[in-house]
């Protein structure tokens, strides 16, 4: 029988997996490009529904990373068959990132690298509309100039 308890564990780890230094592509971590893009931009906020397959703003999806929201749904569904649950479980599930653009900070003294603040939350709601969350907050800097 499928598991609903596995969902709170599957939040975490989709959350945790997207703001981790692993999650590198062409030359800067997934986390920095988004930083650059929504500073560009003033875009602050990134979405991405993995039941309906949708990102937005595409503002914040442009190459290099593109990719990543799908790459992200394929992993998401992957941990959800692997950690016993299902996808008829499964009502919403949405990763939303918002950077804080109007704080900014040095990484570290003399650095020309600029951080700012983010928070990464995690939400999936099940069939019986149970919700199950995970929230991460932290600074983000762009290493690519």
């Amino acid at each position: 029988m499928p598991s609903y308890k596995a969902l709170q564990g599957i939040a975490h780890d989709i959350g945790h997996s997207f703001t981790s230094l692993m999650n590198f592509v062409d030359d800067d971590h997934v986390m920095g490009h988004i930083l650059k893009f929504a500073r560009n931009t003033g875009r602050d906020t990134l979405i991405i529904d993995f039941v309906n397959q949708e990102a937005h703003p595409p503002e914040l999806l442009a190459a290099p990373i593109s990719g990543v929201p799908a790459e992200y749904t394929r992993m998401f569904w992957y941990l959800v068959q692997q950690c016993g649950s299902d996808k008829s479980l499964v009502q919403s599930a949405i990763l939303t990132l918002r950077y804080d653009l109007a704080i900014k900070r040095p990484h570290q003294e003399g650095s020309r690298l600029i951080s700012s603040p983010f928070t990464c939350d995690v939400r999936i709601i099940d069939i019986r509309g149970k919700a199950y969350s995970a929230h991460f907050e932290d600074w983000w800097y762009p290493e690519s100039l």
